[in-house]
């Protein structure tokens, strides 16, 4: 692949080379295994490590009519990787045909384009590759230069595997707003705390995020999916929420919130492929209100965390674009902000749409920039995308617009919003 790849002008290469390329990773949110990577896992072929975890690529060859068979069924696993590749040459203009050529690229050394007619060579070589030692799970991740990452954990879920410095947990709250009878027998058993009403389980839940403290975790996620408020007729939800985010402001931690997923589609495919099988979509336009409603009361409870918000919807990036304004905090920068392009978003067009959100309703220079959200320790070659997509984005809007930024500022830029910003959520 050719090193300047995305990068549109000769600026633009000069940016990205000097000061994007090195930075170290800090991504946020994803949902990596942390087993692998405390067993350094090895992987036995090209699909195991390109394919199976990566419900992007599984979403396409559904698209393209592959049958489930060669995508989470019994088809051995030559013969799954091999329909990959024979649809991969019309996959053009999705953001998976440019992370599936980066990846191969940065890890394999491997320039050809995918296709059915090399699918053999293809496979052949990365299983030799990956059958030393030098291309074990860890071996991989270390390529990426990742200064701290943070896979979600749920609150009763064993953190031994977290060294709590490079790898530390990101909370997974979704189960913490509506607990059921057996999640909160289980709260009881590892805290000593009877969980007889609203504030012993909060003590209890406190309790925990304790523990998550003690290993480096900075971050807590929670999802409000489409039609979250509207479902939440008792407002119980919202409560609860708003009472864990005056316990995350304590901490110091980010508080995610990811924005409008329509979960529910097909029955049918997720009895196939599973809870993460990539047949999700993107809901309605959020209720906004409801939004600045909850970190208000936040705010007046005792206490908002730094909040970053999510949207799945594209129409929704300016409205909470605007909120970077909307509340504030003396001696914090963006104390609310809009995140980075999630999901069926992080490609070009999304990327650019939520930086130019940002620059015309904000400040671009105190974004916390990317981070991948993926399952695939592959998918960290996202970053180098987004670095890429992000230079040729202030290039062309310093040229376009007439702004004379200078060039240390344009780099001081880049380096706040692939780096520095991030670093300063780590920072209590």
């Amino acid at each position: 692949m050719n090193q300047n790849y995305l990068l549109k002008t000769k600026h633009a290469e000069t940016l990205y080379f000097e000061y994007a390329k090195g930075l170290p990773i800090i991504d946020f949110h994803n949902h990596v295994s942390v087993s692998d990577i405390a067993s350094d896992r090895k992987y036995s072929d090209l699909y195991e490590l390109w394919i199976a975890s990566d419900p992007y690529k599984h979403r396409l060859m559904r698209i393209c009519g592959i049958d489930e068979h060669f995508i989470t069924g019994g088809a051995p696993a030559y013969e799954k990787l091999e329909k990959y590749c024979e649809v991969f040459p019309y996959l053009a203009g999705n953001p998976v045909y440019d992370w599936s050529r980066m990846e191969l690229f940065r890890i394999f050394g491997i320039e050809e384009l995918p296709t059915k007619e090399n699918a053999r060579y293809i496979y052949d070589k990365c299983k030799e590759m990956l059958a030393s030692g030098e291309f074990s799970n860890n071996a991989i991740l270390s390529r990426f230069n990742i200064a701290y990452q943070s896979p979600v954990a749920t609150l009763l879920e064993d953190l031994s595997l977290f060294d709590g410095k490079t790898v530390a947990p990101s909370l997974r709250g979704d189960e913490l707003l509506s607990p059921t009878s057996e999640f909160k027998a289980r709260l009881e058993r590892e805290t000593g705390i009877a969980v007889t009403d609203t504030e012993n389980y909060i003590k209890a839940v406190a309790f925990m995020l304790d523990r998550f403290s003690k290993k480096n975790c900075r971050f807590a996620d929670h999802a409000l999916d489409d039609g979250f408020f509207e479902g939440d007729t008792d407002g119980k939800k919202k409560e609860m929420l708003t009472r864990l985010g005056v316990e995350y402001a304590r901490r110091g931690w980010t508080l995610l919130l990811h924005i409008g997923a329509k979960r529910k589609t097909s029955t049918r495919l997720a009895h196939l492929a599973g809870p993460a099988g990539g047949y999700a979509a993107v809901g309605g336009s959020f209720n906004i209100s409801a939004i600045c409603d909850l970190l208000n009361d936040m705010e007046e409870g005792g206490g908002l965390p730094d909040t970053v918000l999510f949207p799945l919807n594209m129409n929704d990036q300016a409205p909470l674009a605007v909120m970077q304004g909307s509340f504030s905090q003396d001696g914090t920068s963006s104390k609310v902000q809009l995140g980075p392009a999630w999901w069926w978003c992080d490609h070009a067009l999304g990327i650019e749409n939520a930086l130019n959100c940002i620059s015309s309703f904000g400040v671009v220079s105190e974004f916390i920039g990317m981070t991948t959200d993926s399952r695939s320790i592959l998918s960290f070659t996202r970053h180098d995308y987004f670095r890429r997509i992000l230079c040729s984005w202030i290039d062309r809007q310093n040229t376009a617009m007439d702004m004379d930024i200078p060039f240390e500022v344009q780099g001081e830029i880049i380096e706040r919003i692939c780096y520095k910003n991030a670093k300063k959520k780590l920072e209590i």
